[in-house]
């Protein structure tokens, strides 16, 4: 008969393993109880990957739980929680931190654990978390910062992978101090982690909603002038959604790892066409990581002030599965303000139209190159437009969308614009074959937005932007290269 609880933990561990122990499982689950956490903690999660080895009944008995509760710590769902764990190190007392371990199995008959001593602290998380559960812990230490991640791991099914808590609570569920924070704090920041602590959040339940937030109201600035418009934007669209920007901004910093200057995109002047591939780029990447980062629905919020050629390729970047909301800066009233345009199912944009009550089309020429102006603007597009393709070489259709009113147009009118401009766009494609496609604006930049969103990318041929200077226009961006982001053949650095 081996008498497995003398064995040294280390050799333990490694016939544990290879296997080596799974014939003698019965008897060592008997004496479960006998062995140090961190085999207590190995025992657990190779019992739950081999559970063809476990006898219920002996399980019970090592653990001094029923049946039913040693069935649900081997077959039921279980969370993993990260640790960190001080202690002083002689001769010094330099303090070290280190990274432990434990799981945890929701909706036990009791409070289960392999560490005793801390049952007080945890009935406190039972209580707070309104049902019982068994945790087993990888090290024994003594501290009371155990219980934040604890408790939010139980709570939440998604933490961010790089995300650690230290701190305890009471029962009032407020978030109290801990010793070694700033170590700690030193730990998980030279490993690439954030660190959630006493000191930057105060509410186990704040906490808790702001990680199980499945819908997200999202604002996102481009400008080619400066960081203060972004805050504008930002105060009059936390106004609008009744928001804190100061807790909605610090939320996403600390637990999803979006820091606010993510949601605010200065271009500066763009003045080459690497320029324009370098916003398109950074667009791509900062939208992309918010879908990354952030779980449930998200409604993006757009403000753009810059040229309308970009705007128009933002929108054929942007997936038309998510909704959103434009903000048009214009003066209502008397009173100048972001107005919004909510566009909650971008899919209808794409919809064709059987009636057009707002567009006004006009078509020149039979040529195998379409040459598209979005003419809503009080700047007429089609003379300086023709003496610039008359230059070019292309064989050139001219399709001159339009309204009978041009100018200031109502925000009402935006949507059901852009519907019918990409509607007319849909229903030519269908009918004649163009060899490219050619996009110059005197346009509005949430209607150019939108029409870049139902356009989409599968087309040859350019965007163009008016440059004041030459008093001609400049192919800023290609359709290939939109595509190739798209669809993730773009290099982002």
């Amino acid at each position: 008969m081996f008498r497995f609880e003398a064995m040294e933990e280390e050799h333990f561990l490694v016939f544990l393993k290879e296997g080596l122990l799974d014939e003698y499982m019965e008897e060592i689950t008997r004496i479960f109880s006998t062995f140090t956490p961190k085999i207590q903690f190995a025992l657990i999660n190779h019992l739950r990957a081999h559970r063809e080895l476990v006898n219920l009944k002996n399980l019970a008995q090592g653990l001094g739980v029923n049946k039913q509760d040693a069935e649900r710590i081997i077959s039921g769902e279980a969370k993993y929680v990260n640790i960190l764990l001080a202690s002083k190190e002689l001769p010094h007392g330099d303090t070290n931190i280190r990274l432990s371990k434990a799981i945890a199995i929701p909706n036990t008959s009791k409070i289960i654990t392999n560490l005793s001593h801390l049952k007080k602290n945890l009935s406190i998380i039972s209580s707070w978390l309104n049902f019982p559960f068994a945790v087993f812990f990888e090290d024994y230490f003594t501290g009371e910062s155990f219980m934040l991640p604890l408790a939010m791991s139980l709570a939440v099914e998604r933490i961010p992978e790089n995300l650690l808590f230290t701190g305890k609570f009471n029962k009032k569920g407020e978030i109290l101090e801990v010793e070694y924070l700033r170590e700690k704090l030193e730990f998980a920041r030279e490993r690439g982690f954030r660190l959630v602590h006493p000191r930057n959040t105060k509410s186990l339940q704040a906490l808790r909603e702001a990680l199980e937030k499945r819908h997200w109201e999202i604002p996102f600035y481009i400008t080619s002038e400066s960081e203060r418009e972004c805050e504008v934007f930002f105060r009059s669209f936390m106004e609008k959604v009744d928001l804190s920007q100061s807790e909605f901004f610090s939320h996403l910093e600390l637990l999803f790892g979006l820091p606010k200057s993510d949601f605010c995109l200065i271009t500066g002047q763009l003045k080459s066409p690497e320029d324009w591939k370098t916003t398109c780029i950074e667009f791509q990447q900062r939208i992309q990581k918010v879908r990354d980062f952030l779980s449930g629905n998200k409604v993006f919020h757009f403000g753009i002030r810059g040229a309308s050629a970009l705007a128009f390729a933002l929108g054929v970047l942007f997936s038309h599965l998510d909704p959103f909301v434009l903000y048009h800066y214009q003066v209502i009233g008397g009173k100048a303000d972001y107005h919004p345009v909510k566009v909650m199912n971008p899919r209808e944009i794409k919809e064709i139209c059987k009636e057009y009550y707002l567009l006004k089309v006009q078509t020149e020429g039979e040529g195998e190159d379409l040459i598209v102006l979005l003419n809503f603007s009080h700047h007429e597009l089609l003379g300086d437009v023709k003496r610039f393709v008359g230059n070019t070489g292309l064989a050139p259709t001219y399709l001159v969308l339009q309204t009978e009113h041009k100018g200031n147009l109502p925000i009402e009118a935006f949507l059901p614009l852009a519907k019918e401009s990409a509607s007319y766009m849909q229903q030519l494609r269908a009918d004649r074959s163009f060899r490219s496609y050619h996009f110059f604006f005197s346009c509005p930049v949430p209607l150019a937005f939108m029409i870049g969103l139902a356009f989409g990318h599968y087309v040859d041929g350019w965007i163009y932007n008016y440059q004041k200077e030459g008093n001609t226009y400049d192919a800023v961006l290609e359709f290939k290269f939109l595509r190739k982001l798209r669809e993730g053949n773009v290099r982002i650095t």
